[in-house]
């Protein structure tokens, strides 16, 4: 049984926090998601509007309360480094998605691996027994971070996403399960 918070908690590793968001966020969100590598790799809106931005803050809270997501800030000196969500959470077969972006000034510190490692362990302490990510074949990036994160590479999902332009690629799969401790 997943245990679903009443709110979204805040989570430390070092210097990364992972937080609710906060309107406050909302001119960050907005200025980061128009790095085109963002918006070539996931899934953000393109363009990405002032009323995208807006749109986002309604759906974090829309998921949470559907406990269909988890969206988390993650904050450095009181900045806006990245986003990290746990999505697509289904209760009955005890998995979710992990999904996140990282500030174009962020990258290269470590904070996407940390904050996968804070979100899925999260993810592990209120009852999921899978979480999963999904990566186009060539952000390498990303998969070098779910490794570096404790995921494995599962499969290669053929055709499995689909590219801005409309056409199918396949999507890579990788997994992380919570560790198993066994008592002699």
């Amino acid at each position: 049984m997943i245990s679903w918070p009443s709110s979204v908690p805040t989570l430390m590793d070092g210097e990364l926090m992972l937080r609710p968001w906060a309107e406050s966020d909302m001119d960050s969100v907005f200025e980061i998601c128009q790095d085109p590598t963002i918006q070539l790799l996931t899934t953000v809106p393109v363009p990405y509007e002032r009323s995208t931005a807006d749109d986002f803050f309604v759906h974090q809270a829309r998921g949470f309360d559907l406990q269909d997501s988890i969206s988390f800030a993650g904050i450095v000196n009181g900045e806006v480094v990245g986003s990290f969500a746990l999505h697509h959470c289904i209760h009955f077969d005890h998995f979710c998605e992990l999904g996140y972006w990282i500030a174009p000034d962020a990258r290269g510190h470590g904070y996407a691996h940390l904050g996968a490692k804070l979100a899925t362990s999260f993810a592990f302490s209120i009852g999921f027994r899978r979480v999963q990510a999904v990566t186009l074949p060539e952000n390498v990036g990303s998969q070098k971070v779910l490794l570096k994160a404790g995921f494995e590479m599962e499969t290669v999902l053929r055709q499995g996403m689909t590219r801005r332009d409309g056409t199918q690629t396949d999507a890579v799969m990788f997994a992380k399960f919570p560790e198993v401790i066994v008592e002699m």
